[in-house]
């Protein structure tokens, strides 16, 4: 979810955790076929208001693959696509949210002054309440919290807000780790550059992010991956990491040292992004205590999706 993307669809357009979180902390909020329904202005925003209130969204910016919806309770898979108006993926017309009667839009990402004037205008265009939530990875407690008023779910919100809290502590006090390369996509070519939202949880947890030239997502070749020589590759993508697993272009370093691969998970949802939203507590829940925060990710999980699979999939170097 960077800038311009949004902007282009715009105007085309542990202990503390457990206490009160569990999957149960969520009472069913009513949401009728006729209105009075959320809808989500991109997928962020759908997770945030998914973690809050899952029974107000009314459908999702993009629906989730199958994989990821095997790992949700059974309301996600009844949810409709209806599009997305701010983000990736299938735009929806104004004409087909307009049909759908919500009482309320929210977008959850970047919040300067541009993005608040555009958010003004939809709101005009669709004559629908819009929300704008600032969307910063350290602002996550916050974003809870405003969320949780707009759907009428204080104290569930208060409970997140306060988890969220605790991680985002543990996080911004984690050691430093290598400088990384963050390979995107099943052909590892697309990254996040240094400052982008894709990059935002390994960055704030001290790793060094060595793609330089842009503050958003984008293309590069091999030969700028190498110049670059990073200690370690990050992704999400199974395929890629089997196929670099053993490629030497991505292995080895110009000192002929081997390079670290790191495969985070992805299911439902992204550790680090896709989308940058409410699922990156994980990957900073992770970066705190690699060793022993396993349960607490197990709660976490739990708590922003309303099911977890049967173990919570670790973090894996790759020899």
């Amino acid at each position: 979810m960077g800038a311009p993307a949004r902007r282009s669809v715009l105007l085309g357009l542990g202990s503390a955790v457990a206490a009160g979180l569990g999957p149960q902390a969520c009472a069913p909020a009513s949401r009728s076929a006729a209105g009075g329904g959320v809808v989500a202005a991109g997928q962020p925003a759908a997770l945030l208001i998914w973690a809050v209130a899952r029974e107000r969204l009314a459908g999702w910016p993009r629906k989730p693959d199958p994989d990821a919806l095997a790992t949700l309770p059974a309301l996600a898979a009844g949810l409709p696509e209806i599009g997305a108006l701010a983000g990736g993926g299938r735009s929806a017309g104004p004409e087909a949210i307009a049909a759908l009667k919500p009482r309320l839009v929210i977008d959850y990402g970047d919040a300067d002054p541009e993005h608040q004037g555009l958010a003004a205008r939809m709101q005009a265009r669709l004559g629908v309440d819009w929300r704008l939530i600032d969307g910063a990875l350290p602002r996550i407690p916050e974003a809870f919290r405003e969320a949780g008023r707009l759907l009428g779910v204080v104290d569930r919100a208060e409970a997140l807000a306060e988890a969220a809290a605790g991680v985002i502590a543990r996080w911004r006090k984690a050691p430093a780790g290598p400088a990384f390369y963050y390979a995107r996509g099943g052909d590892g070519l697309e990254t996040g550059f240094r400052g982008a939202l894709a990059t935002e949880v390994l960055e704030g947890a001290g790793w060094t992010n060595v793609a330089e030239g842009s503050r958003d997502i984008g293309r590069v070749t091999r030969e700028q991956v190498a110049a670059w020589d990073p200690e370690a590759i990050v992704t999400l993508s199974p395929v890629f990491a089997a196929a670099a697993a053993d490629d030497p272009l991505w292995r080895r370093r110009r000192d002929g040292r081997r390079r670290g691969l790191l495969l985070l998970p992805s299911l439902p949802f992204g550790w680090i992004d896709r989308p940058p939203s409410v699922n990156r507590l994980l990957g900073c829940a992770w970066l705190a205590d690699p060793d022993a925060g396993w349960m607490e990710r197990t709660v976490i999980s739990r708590s922003l999706y309303g099911l977890a699979p049967a173990e919570v999939p670790h973090p894996r170097w790759i020899n």
